[in-house]
Order: structure tokens, then C-alpha cells, then sequence
């Protein structure tokens, strides 16, 4: 998985062959799971141009890359952020345009069939990493030490990565703790689970829908209008073969 501060499980789906697979056999399903992490994926093209340009970190979503406890595996597969959108939306426009009738025209690739199934993918995921995985693993055990006057004796301290790793699977326990704005701190009060859960999918929901209508759906109908020219540059070249051969 990401690895990350928000463990994205949903990315994961679509990682290797597998994703290339559900592209050009099951669009709508790979489609909406590239969808339901859109949000994610866009910040991530932002923090990296900012870090390049300037050195920092703009947004926050790729700062746990500088944490001491990420591992170096971590590191190596982050790199899924980067091309999971491209590569799922040129793989379903392949699909869908091997199935376009071209005499009626083809639908744009993303319709919005594609976002209310990643409504639901966003939802699941979410709920269910909230039930079945905790905030954060125990990696070591702490030392124990015979200083009774210690006031922080028999807590668990969860930020030490010497000892906790930091899973906080697909955001469900909180948000990135790396960003500052205050539109996104919506755990920072420590409101109950459904509170935050509500605050959560309202706004993921809300910033995948704008992703959505302003850089997938156009991006979708240049990625099949550019298939649908390499498509025609290959008829064309395969009559002008045979039309030499019959020369």
C-alpha cells in the first residue's frame, strides 16, 4: 500500500498489471477507483512541483516521504501517485474507443457513472478502514525505566517513530497531519468518529467531483481523441503497405 499518512488502500487496485488490466476489461470499475483518489493524486503533482521549484512542499501530501519512519520501500513504490491517473485514463479510452461505433461517435470515457461508483468506493473504504485497522501499530517495545516521578509513565507514545509506525488507513482516524490549512483540520478538535467521518466524505467527495469536471473529463477526451489518431496513422499505414504490395 501507500505507505504513507493516509495509507490510500484504494490506489492499491490499481498498481501493475492489474491495473492495466481493469482499464481495458472493466473501465468503469478501474475508471471509478481512479476517481475515488483523484484528490490525492492531483496534490501530489503539486507538492512535487513546488519541491522542485522551490524546495517545499506546497500542499503537505508527499512531507511524510521525509519521515524518519518511512521506509525506504515506502520510498521506492510512492511513485504510483504519479502515474495511476494517466495511465488508467489512456487504458480505458483504449477500451472504450475498440468499442466505439464510429458512426455514431463515441461518449467521453468519464461519465459520471464512473464518479457515483467511486462514491461508493471512497464510502466503503473509508468505513471499513475506520472498523478494521487501527491509527497506528506498535513497531518496537518501548523501554521501560524505573523513574516513578516520570509524568509520562504508562502512556503510549504514539508519535515516537522509534517505536509506532503510522497507518491511518485511506484518512480514516484523521487528516494528513501534515497540512496546514484550516478549511482541512477537521480532526483537530477530536470530534467523535461519525462527526469526522461526516467532515471527511463530505470534502473528499466535494474535491474528487471538482477534479473530476475540470481535469479528468477533459483529460479523458484528449487521451481517446489521441488513441483515435494513432488508430487512424495505423490504418493508414497498413493500406499504404498494402497498397505497395499490390503495386
Amino acid at each position: 500500500d501507500d505507505g504513507n499518512n493516509s495509507t490510500n488502500s484504494t490506489t492499491a487496485e490499481t498498481i501493475g498489471g492489474i491495473l492495466s488490466w481493469l482499464s481495458r476489461r472493466r473501465p468503469l470499475v478501474a475508471t471509478a477507483c481512479c476517481i475515488a483518489v483523484s484528490i490525492d493524486q492531483v496534490l501530489w503533482y503539486v507538492d512535487l512541483l513546488g519541491w522542485i521549484f522551490s524546495g517545499k512542499f506546497l500542499i503537505g501530501v508527499m512531507k511524510y516521504l521525509t519521515w524518519e519512519q518511512t521506509l525506504w520501500i515506502d520510498r521506492f513504490t510512492c511513485t504510483h501517485h504519479l502515474w495511476t491517473i494517466p495511465v488508467m485514463i489512456y487504458g480505458g479510452s483504449m477500451s472504450a474507443m475498440s468499442t466505439c461505433d464510429d458512426d455514431d461517435g463515441c461518449d467521453v470515457l468519464l461519465g459520471w457513472d464512473s464518479f457515483g461508483l467511486s462514491v461508493y468506493v471512497v464510502f466503503i473504504h473509508v468505513l471499513l478502514s475506520r472498523w478494521l485497522t487501527p491509527h497506528c501499530i506498535q513497531s518496537k517495545t518501548p523501554k521501560i525505566t524505573n523513574n516513578h516521578h516520570d509524568g509520562d509513565k504508562g502512556k503510549k507514545k504514539k508519535d515516537d517513530p522509534q517505536q509506532y509506525r503510522y497507518l491511518n488507513v485511506n484518512l480514516s482516524h484523521e487528516l494528513w497531519r501534515d497540512i496546514s490549512f484550516s478549511f482541512l483540520q477537521i480532526s483537530i478538535d477530536n470530534p467523535p468518529c461519525w462527526v469526522y467521518l461526516f467532515r471527511l466524505l463530505w470534502r473528499w467527495q466535494l474535491f474528487n467531483g471538482m477534479v473530476f469536471v475540470a481535469i479528468l473529463r477533459p483529460l479523458s477526451r484528449w487521451m481517446a481523441g489521441l488513441h483515435a489518431i494513432l488508430r487512424a496513422a495505423g490504418d493508414l499505414s497498413e493500406l499504404l503497405h498494402h497498397s505497395n504490395d499490390m503495386i
